[in-house]
């Protein structure tokens, strides 16, 4: 090649912008994709804390009626709420502990632990960005209706 060719090749500008594509095109696609992944990891970690609300004033009330719950009552409390509106929460994924505390920390009152432990998915497996595990814990404080049954007992 010439001189004068190079300099003129040198100086072509068609087809610049899709080479500039092709290059920053990965880049801005894998910055999206992990933009949605935060942003899915944001929504299920508030679901995950809004759930362990919802659940606990739900087994309080149950509580207060007089229907005092198991583990496996409330753990399928829990699963009921998970996969409803607005949470729409994997119940294969979900993970419900619930746990009685010694001692409580309110006078008259039994101290559950509630966690909830949700595995999400990966979908970017190009980036070897791997799946996460969301966990959440919190105390529920719940009254047993002791005094309807010793009021019976001094009836008898």
């Amino acid at each position: 090649m010439t001189r004068r060719s190079l300099f003129q090749l040198a100086r072509e500008t068609r087809g610049a912008v899709i080479i500039e594509f092709a290059l920053l095109a990965p880049t801005i696609i894998m910055t999206m994709i992990g933009v949605f992944h935060v942003a899915i990891y944001m929504q299920n970690q508030n679901a995950v804390q809004s759930l362990a609300a919802d659940s606990a004033r739900r087994i309080m009330v149950e509580y207060q009626k007089g229907n005092e719950l198991g583990e496996a009552e409330i753990s399928a409390v829990v699963r009921s709420i998970a996969v409803t509106a607005p949470y729409f929460l994997e119940t294969d994924q979900l993970n419900i502990t619930v746990t009685e505390e010694g001692a409580s920390r309110v006078t008259n009152a039994s101290e559950l632990t509630l966690r909830i432990d949700y595995d999400g998915e990966s979908f970017m497996p190009l980036a070897d960005v791997e799946a996460f595990t969301l966990s959440y814990e919190r105390p529920i404080f719940v009254v047993k209706d002791d005094a309807g049954g010793e009021e019976e007992e001094e009836e008898a």
